[in-house]
């Protein structure tokens, strides 16, 4: 039986990001079980289907003369309407918002078929052919005991900061600041200027520090090393440094936004808290700072959990599934 051959289209930008780690994700749990090649731009014929990795960077003509089905990546839903959270660029946000809106309305509609990696995103899609693929990682990448020693450190990975609940942990860490001197923050990714800028002035006095973009090796030694893990975004299409940080044995702290709270269980696997409340996020760091036992527990059970249900195994299930749906017609 001849396997499937599917286009991937990818596009990279210069900064890394969670579509580049998908990419990534993708090119080790695909061989064996299709024929899947890389470009920059869709081809025309030679392949079974058209997979776009990103709708955010799909184009019009990449459906123009298509004879090929063409399924599309959404990774998130802040296209869909615009909602307020502090930031620097506020205003910017809400104009982005309205652009980006018909864009993703039009290649949604041009499309045969939409993968979403939460059903977050999943219930502001009104395709028909939408398929819920898991995000799988390499657990073995990020693999560490849950007892092994843990520095009083929380990282804040990936770009648009503020989005991630930036300002809600600054003033989170200067409510446990005199408890917890040891205490810092660290956000890592090739943050946008204006954001960066900010945030270094509104965390003055902090042990907060930018650290810019890691290489691949050089990040999961800090998952490795670091206690928490934070994601407090105000919109969040699923939280991928979550499930790389639980893989490593941080304890996953997000807001309940967005698919994060797919990935978190209050108490379980992780901690939750509301968008933008410094208090109670202050309250789950301390927690986790005072408590080994709990630490321990959670560290345990977030890992079982990244083995159990985003695997690269079974992201490769879910996405032979959506190839097959799309395909069927």
């Amino acid at each position: 039986m001849n396997k499937l051959r599917v286009a991937l289209i990818h596009r990279p930008g210069k900064a890394i990001t969670g579509v580049d780690s998908y990419a990534g994700f993708l090119k080790k749990a695909l061989p064996g079980v299709v024929e899947a090649k890389f470009f920059e731009q869709a081809p025309k014929d030679g392949f079974d289907l058209i997979h776009i990795l990103d709708a955010k960077k799909a184009k019009a003509e990449d459906f123009e003369g298509q004879r090929l089905p063409v399924l599309i990546d959404l990774h998130d839903y802040y296209w869909a309407g615009y909602q307020f959270f502090p930031s620097p660029d506020a205003p910017l946000r809400w104009l982005i918002q309205k652009i980006r809106k018909r864009h993703y309305l039009k290649m949604i509609e041009l499309s045969d078929g939409v993968i979403v990696h939460s059903q977050a995103v999943a219930n502001y899609v009104s395709n028909q052919k939408v398929f819920l693929v898991r995000m799988g990682i390499d657990f073995t990448d990020f693999l560490n005991l849950p007892e092994a020693p843990r520095e009083p450190l929380i990282l804040l990975v990936g770009r648009d900061a503020f989005r991630k609940g930036l300002g809600t942990l600054i003033l989170a860490i200067r409510k446990l600041k005199k408890d917890f001197p040891e205490l810092r923050a660290e956000v890592i990714g090739r943050e946008y200027l204006h954001s960066r800028v900010a945030g270094r002035i509104l965390s003055l006095g902090l042990n907060l520090h930018f650290r810019g973009e890691l290489k691949p090796e050089e990040l999961k030694k800090k998952y490795q090393k670091a206690m928490v893990v934070y994601l407090g975004s105000f919109q969040e299409g699923l939280g991928l440094s979550l499930l790389e940080g639980m893989a490593a044995g941080a304890i996953a702290i997000g807001a309940r936004a967005g698919g994060i709270p797919e990935i978190l269980e209050q108490g379980k696997s992780g901690m939750l808290f509301c968008p933008g409340d410094s208090e109670e996020l202050a309250e789950k760091i301390k927690a986790v700072l005072e408590s080994e036992k709990l630490r321990i527990k959670l560290a345990k059970a977030s890992r079982e959990l990244v083995r159990e249900k985003f695997s690269l195994e079974r992201m490769r299930e879910d996405v032979l599934g959506a190839y097959e749906g799309v395909l069927r017609g």
